[in-house]
């Protein structure tokens, strides 16, 4: 009961008395509380600080109790304030729901709450979501920790999450950042698009990354003769009338 009254009066102090009651208002009494007993207090007080009293509300009501709770208590409050701020709650909401706790700080540890925003943004939730699932955790971190997220969401956009986790599989993580180092981003990306997938990783287990840039960087310098167009036939008009025959 103690604990209770200094919390109070901590929110009191620190967030002033109109807001304060603004959220004891929206939320309820009982609602604010029970999640400020199960998690680090300075933690939901950090948040209460750098979220509107409307981004609270919302963030309260849009994800479950269990489920917030676990994730304020894994995550730094700097990076929840930074998604709210630049993701959007329904984008947060979806991750919240569809990732553990545990690997949402995993994630935030590895790639930063910047590059995740990034990718998120340029990916959509639902598909990063999708890639994560059928690479799996430690591949999607390594890959996207080894590209700049301007490299990395071009490349998941040109890979269906299928296509990416059998790269991964077949020849693993690290030789796809040097593909594109060395081809460059857009022309690695337009030969997949141009030879398409089924054909390049086949190429890429014949030759190896090696022997496959030495063979184009040779082509490249190659000048190679150019052969006649072959000559086109004139074709007689429907309309031109045919010449009289002599008897």
């Amino acid at each position: 009961m103690i604990s209770t009254i200094q919390n109070a009066l901590e929110y009191l102090d620190k967030l002033g008395p109109q807001k304060s009651f603004q959220l004891f208002r929206n939320l309820g009494y009982e609602a604010l509380f029970s999640i400020s007993e199960k998690v680090d207090h300075k933690k939901l007080l950090y948040l209460s600080q750098h979220l509107t009293e409307k981004e609270i509300v919302s963030l309260i009501q849009s994800i479950s109790e269990p489920i917030l709770v676990q994730l304020i208590g894994e995550s730094d409050p700097a990076d929840l304030v930074f998604f709210v701020k630049h993701l959007g709650l329904s984008e947060l909401t979806i991750l919240a729901h569809a990732l553990p706790a545990e690997d949402v700080k995993r994630i935030n540890q590895a790639l930063g709450s910047k590059v995740i925003v990034e990718i998120l943004q340029g990916l959509g939730s639902r598909e990063s979501l999708e890639y994560l699932n059928s690479v799996g955790l430690d591949p999607f971190l390594d890959l996207a920790k080894s590209l700049p997220s301007k490299d990395f969401i071009p490349l998941a956009k040109a890979l269906s999450p299928e296509e990416c986790a059998t790269w991964v599989k077949k020849r693993g993580v690290m030789e796809i950042p040097l593909l594109l180092k060395e081809f460059g981003t857009k022309n690695a990306l337009h030969l997949l698009k141009k030879i398409g997938f089924s054909k390049v990783l086949p190429l890429l287990e014949l030759f190896g990354l090696e022997e496959l840039l030495a063979l184009a960087t040779l082509l490249s310098e190659m000048k190679l003769p150019r052969g006649k167009k072959p000559l086109q036939k004139k074709k007689l008009s429907s309309g031109k009338k045919k010449g009289k025959t002599r008897r």
